[in-house]
């Protein structure tokens, strides 16, 4: 699908610079993004899609199982289940095909239609969100 190009992590992308050049292009938006956003802005590189619900035109929830690693605090997140779900929502391209798809890597970037700008590449295909909030929850594995 693709509505960018992702700037950083690209497949020939020397993966140690490109992540230093990330965090520090997190770090000089992170003031202009929803709070609730900057959680987002890590890695949860493996992570599983478990599910994709279209709440509404404006809500999309994504459930992941995985760990991660917050750059920005420089902390690893458990290992558990994880909600991600976007309100605000302007366009969105969340394909019900990309349940039980790995997480390869995201961007976070600001939009020019909503608050923020959400970039993952899967196994098999990518998501894109362009929305204006997100609810960050964390529920360990059963």
């Amino acid at each position: 699908m693709g509505f960018v190009e992702m700037r950083f992590f690209k497949l020939k992308a020397d993966w140690d610079t490109a992540l230093k050049e990330y965090e520090a292009y997190i770090r000089s938006i992170l003031n202009a993004l929803p709070e609730s956003a900057r959680e987002l802005s890590g890695s949860f590189h493996d992570a599983r899609i478990k599910s994709v619900n279209h709440l509404s035109k404006k809500a999309v929830e994504i459930v992941i199982e995985a760990g991660g690693f917050n750059f920005l605090e420089k902390r690893y997140l458990k290992y558990g289940t994880y909600t991600l779900s976007f309100s605000g929502v302007k366009k969105a391209w969340v394909p019900y095909s990309i349940v039980d798809s790995y997480w390869s890597c995201a961007e976070m970037r600001l939009s020019d239609i909503a608050a923020f700008d959400y970039e993952v590449i899967l196994s098999n295909d990518e998501i894109r969100i362009q929305a204006d909030d997100v609810l960050f929850t964390q529920g360990l594995c059963k």
